[in-house]
């Protein structure tokens, strides 16, 4: 067993040294793709932005974790404006969302659009 293991070990290392030789050939080409993509998607995120999408946005990632209805009070809109939101932003691969150990939604921020929202008050 010890023997297999070793040898396919052995060839995953093969495989990871070729695949990086790959990489580093197209290494530029990938990261050129990367921010064109990062560039598409924050232009959708400030294309779909309102005052009241603003304020719902970093409540959404907030450690206590509020549910739609706590951040439509906040805010002072609906649970359906904040839900239609959450949709469009999880439809367009803008953020994430899961469960905790409790099953709370916890949603993710998967491109850190929450730095954005400061900069463009700024401006």
């Amino acid at each position: 067993m010890y023997d297999q293991n070793t040898e396919i070990l052995e060839v995953l290392k093969e495989i990871r040294d070729t695949l990086n030789r790959f990489f580093i050939c197209f290494e530029d080409e990938y990261i050129e793709i990367q921010k064109q993509k990062y560039k598409e998607k924050l232009q959708n995120f400030e294309d779909m932005l309102t005052d009241v999408r603003e304020m719902i946005f970093p409540l959404l990632f907030d450690k206590k974790h509020y549910s739609q209805m706590e951040i439509a009070q906040l805010v002072g809109t609906t649970q359906p404006t904040v839900s239609r939101f959450v949709s469009t932003l999880v439809e367009n691969d803008l953020i994430e969302q899961s469960e905790d150990k409790d099953g709370n939604i916890i949603y993710h921020d998967k491109y850190d659009f929450i730095k954005v929202l400061p900069s463009k008050k700024e401006g």
